[in-house]
């Protein structure tokens, strides 16, 4: 499984593509670990899935909402609303990734997740994103976001009162923000 978070930024410290590509460099070292060869995880979500119950992407999404907030409501946060926009951002993210192959917050293009944000119209003051590849599961995803330091961080920031969730094959994306007053 391979996981990556991408920390919050607020609008006013929007960071520089150097900057950014610095953060990934670090979360990627410290946040990567890749599954075993052959435990790709296709058979429990998303069509075309051979053995097992297969979870529609929506469900799988609507898992993950699920289980976030019901984390974030142990830490003393309030549940994050539901946003279709972040989730079609998320979605349309999550596709890109296994369209193309690459496993980034940035596209091959440079685009970050708040260029994405900014694209989408939605106005943003604080906003963060985790990635993740292969789980098995809504449950096993962010079971291993909250195994991870930058992940938990994100989820538990209560700050952060919006997400979507995009799922496409193993790709997944959650993508939290706050919108601008």
């Amino acid at each position: 499984m391979t996981i990556r978070p991408l920390n919050q930024h607020p609008r006013s410290r929007r960071p520089t593509l150097a900057a950014f590509t610095a953060l990934a460099v670090v979360m990627l070292a410290g946040c990567m670990a890749s599954a075993p060869a052959g435990q790709g995880t296709a058979a429990t979500i998303g069509a075309g899935a051979s053995g097992g119950s297969a979870m529609a992407p929506d469900e799988a999404a609507q898992r993950v909402h699920a289980l976030v907030n019901e984390h974030r409501a142990h830490r003393g946060c309030p549940a994050l609303a539901w946003d279709a926009g972040a989730a079609r951002v998320a979605q349309a993210h999550s596709a890109d990734m296994r369209t193309r192959q690459f496993f980034s917050h940035t596209s091959p293009e440079g685009r970050s997740p708040f260029d994405r944000l900014d694209a989408a119209g939605l106005a943003w003051r604080a906003a963060a994103e985790n990635i993740a590849q292969n789980p098995g599961s809504p449950d096993e995803v962010v079971r291993a976001w909250l195994g991870s330091a930058g992940h938990r961080a994100n989820i538990e920031n209560c700050q952060l009162t919006r997400h979507g969730v995009g799922v496409s094959g193993t790709y997944w994306t959650d993508l939290f923000y706050t919108p601008r007053a």
